[in-house]
């Protein structure tokens, strides 16, 4: 094909971004957060943009790797690059997934400007709005409970009929004093869920505390075992009455099919389990198991996928006032959340729009390839 658009440069940037108040989860303090910032330029002026938490692992090292593998190529044929990354060596399976799930939304993002289109109107378009649950009681240990009562009033005042809450589960009657004190709190004008983060390995544990709370009314308990314990999450499911959510760290793609037969909520990220093309695949999989889908956060990114698929119920975020995920601050700009749901845009592209001069400003090491003509 004479004139084929080409990748011809790829920047990657290591950024840390201070938080104004460490995060406390349990005995796990948060200081920063960390991003990792990709942009691939074309040879016809189009860059595609992706961004993701590195999460501790190798992602910077792992894109280092693999980008000089995209010089040259064209940014339109994602399942090839695709398939020559996947033959590549990089370290750690988890890293590779992460970088090559960047590496698929930047392309994603350069297919869609360069077709003139938003992705959602690329994957098929079925709405422009959709509702927005917001994540907030960051810290929740270490603050009065009334500081998380105003977090969760303010949302539910703004219209939000969904809130997210997050505990670490190594205290079952702590826990479900607070989370029975919230739900009563939250009556019946707005549902609250809870985000219990890996807290547990046995169904013993899970049970002491599920049970004690499975009487609120809860949307859904999230993530009580990791994702690759399906059966464990099977079988508490079938102990409770409250939904089961899991699935945005899934490390390949025939987990998801295991995940949708055992959980009633499959929870998807495209930054982290294999990009775009993955999140559309689990999407379609949630589906024909009957399972609703919420991606984990990154809204700018997920709204597109959530208004291209009816499947995906809704879509999260952490907002700015609770001071947790300072990514504003790195892109252009964040969809819009009015009368309790996010409201797309029409420009060209996969939502991710970064500000690489702040992007340049954060970084704590960078990286940069270039084609040779």
């Amino acid at each position: 094909m004479k004139d084929e658009i080409r990748i011809e440069k790829i920047d990657i940037a290591d950024c840390q971004l201070s938080l104004d108040k460490p995060v406390r989860l349990g005995t796990v303090e948060v200081r920063t957060r960390d991003y990792v910032c990709l942009r691939v330029h074309t040879n016809t002026g189009l860059i595609g943009h992706a961004i993701g938490y590195r999460s501790g692992s190798l992602l910077f090292e792992s894109l280092d790797a693999l980008v000089p593998r995209l010089l040259g190529r064209s940014p339109l044929m994602r399942q090839d690059i695709a398939h020559a990354l996947e033959t590549s060596f990089v370290p750690a399976r988890a890293s590779y997934l992460r970088a090559a799930s960047l590496i698929d939304i930047a392309l994603w993002d350069i297919t869609a400007k360069h077709a003139g289109l938003p992705l959602y109107v690329l994957l098929g378009g079925e709405r422009r709005s959709v509702p927005a649950v917001p994540v907030v009681g960051f810290s929740y240990a270490d603050r009065p409970i009334g500081q998380i009562l105003a977090e969760i009033d303010r949302h539910r005042d703004a219209g939000e009929t969904l809130v997210k809450v997050m505990v670490k589960g190594n205290d079952a009657a702590a826990n479900g004093r607070y989370i029975q004190a919230l739900s009563a709190h939250i009556g019946m004008t707005a549902s609250l869920a809870l985000d219990a983060h890996w807290s547990w390995r046995t169904l013993t544990e899970a049970i002491d505390t599920c049970r004690r709370i499975d009487d609120c009314g809860l949307s859904f308990i999230e993530d009580p075992f990791l994702p690759q314990q399906w059966r464990l999450l099977g079988e508490l499911r079938g102990k409770l009455q409250t939904p089961i959510a899991a699935g945005e760290d899934v490390l390949d793609p025939y987990s998801y099919l295991d995940l949708s037969k055992n959980v009633d909520i499959l929870r998807v990220d495209a930054t982290s389990s294999g990009g775009i093309t993955a999140a559309i695949n689990a999407i379609a999989v949630a589906q024909t198991c009957g399972r609703q889908v919420l991606p984990h956060v990154f809204p700018y990114l997920h709204l597109h996928l959530a208004c291209a698929r009816r499947t995906v119920a809704a879509v999260e975020y952490i907002p700015e006032h609770t001071g947790t995920d300072p990514v504003r601050n790195l892109l252009r700009d964040f969809p819009p959340v009015r009368g309790g749901c996010f409201h797309i845009s029409d420009e060209p592209g996969a939502g991710c729009h970064l500000q690489w001069e702040s992007v340049a400003k954060h970084a704590v090491r960078t990286s940069s390839v270039e084609h040779s003509n």
